[in-house]
């Protein structure tokens, strides 16, 4: 299913996903450590490492290593999401809602409904931005509810910003969100309350992950591991699951990296007015 269309207006906000705004977090590089790196994942993707496969597409779509190539980097994704990479699921779900000649909604959203099915927010949050408003689909306010919900109770804090807001405003007012709602109340009631100290101002620094680090880890581990295909074009093996993957790690480094590569995915432009 095809739809043209400009921008994704979602219900009540936006959900840019322009071709300009995605892998902001890793930079365009061409230094010869840079194409080492790329090579390096090349090989990888030959054997048949789906994870390899997922970050090429990363070192594509930013330019790390080799030119920047959209096309290739939304091939490799693809690649990868068969093998359940859940971060290139999400990814190649994203771009197949995009207004170009590979759009296809339903691809889109088929993939982001696999990636949630392990607890992927990012996957939920879009699919609800995408069922409450009536550009993409219908408007399903079940569902709706039911992937907002799913986003606000796996922490992710632009689905419960989202939510909040969405509540409070009169056009969140009018429509029936039983399960999200319900979930803001329980929180706001069990919440205990703080006051702010006076005169004191806490420092955040944020930190960019080291990259280089990440890839020679991951480099080491799938060259001490079995490929997700045989002789790197057979048939699918065992997956893995989303603490084994780099770009879905939940410890260290690992949830750096992928907070740093989706903080332009599926980017939610509030507007409440």
């Amino acid at each position: 299913m095809k739809k043209t269309l400009k921008s994704l207006t979602v219900g009540l906000g936006l959900l840019a996903v322009s071709a300009q705004g995605y892998a902001a977090g890793l930079p365009e590089c061409d230094t010869a450590e840079c194409q080492e790196y790329f090579k390096a994942y090349t090989i990888l993707t030959k054997r048949g490492h789906s994870d390899a496969m997922a970050t090429l597409g990363e070192l594509y779509y930013a330019g790390y290593g080799t030119e920047k190539d959209l096309e290739q980097a939304f091939k490799w994704f693809r690649r990868a999401a068969k093998f359940g990479n859940t971060t290139a699921q999400y990814k190649a779900g994203i771009m197949y809602l995009q207004d170009t000649e590979d759009q296809d909604i339903d691809k889109g959203i088929t993939l982001l409904k696999r990636s949630s099915k392990i607890g992927f927010s990012p996957s939920a949050f879009v699919l609800g931005k995408i069922y409450l408003g009536n550009e993409l689909v219908k408007q399903d306010l079940a569902e709706a509810d039911h992937w907002l919900a799913k986003a606000y109770e796996l922490n992710n804090q632009e689905a419960q910003k989202f939510a909040r807001q969405l509540k409070a405003s009169t056009k969140g007012q009018a429509i029936d969100m039983p399960t999200l709602y319900a979930l803001i109340d329980r929180q706001a009631s069990n919440k205990p309350g703080s006051t702010a100290p006076v005169g004191e101002m806490e420092t955040i620094t944020v930190t960019a992950p080291d990259f280089t680090q990440f890839f020679n880890d991951e480099i080491a581990r799938l060259n001490n591991t079995r490929p997700d295909t045989e002789k790197g074009t057979g048939s699918n093996i065992a997956g893995r699951t989303c603490a084994e993957m780099w770009a879905c790690s939940s410890e260290g480094d690992g949830e750096r990296v992928r907070d740093f590569l989706l903080s332009d995915w599926g980017k939610v432009a509030l507007s409440f007015r």
